[in-house]
C-alpha cells in the first residue's frame, strides 16, 4: 500500500511539473509506452508527447551523458534508471 502511494504521488508530481514547464522531459529504460518498471511514468507519454517522455537504451551511462547534455542545452531532464544498483556506470559521466 505504502509503495503504491509512493509511485502514485512520483507519477502526480512529475505530471505537475511537465504541465507547469515545457522544459520538463522525462527518459530512461521502459519509461514510455510501458510506463516504467514501477509505472511511475504511467500516462505520461500519451499525455505529453513521445518527444517529452521517452524511452532509452540500456545504457544507463548514455542515459546519464544525455541528461547532462539536455540540461546544458536548457532542458530539466529527469533520467530514470530502473534499479538503484544500475546507476553506477552513470556515475562516470558525473
Amino acid at each position: 500500500m505504502a509503495t503504491m502511494n509512493m509511485i502514485q504521488a512520483i507519477n502526480s508530481a512529475l505530471d505537475n511539473m511537465m504541465a507547469r514547464d515545457g522544459n520538463v522531459v522525462v527518459f530512461g529504460e521502459d519509461v514510455g509506452y510501458f510506463g516504467g518498471v514501477f509505472r511511475c511514468t504511467a500516462g505520461l507519454q500519451k499525455k505529453y508527447g513521445k518527444t517529452r517522455c521517452f524511452d532509452a537504451p540500456i545504457a544507463e551511462g548514455g542515459i546519464i551523458a544525455t541528461a547532462i547534455g539536455m540540461g546544458v542545452y536548457g532542458l530539466r531532464p529527469v533520467a530514470e534508471i530502473q534499479f538503484a544498483d544500475y546507476i553506477y556506470p552513470g556515475f562516470d559521466q558525473i
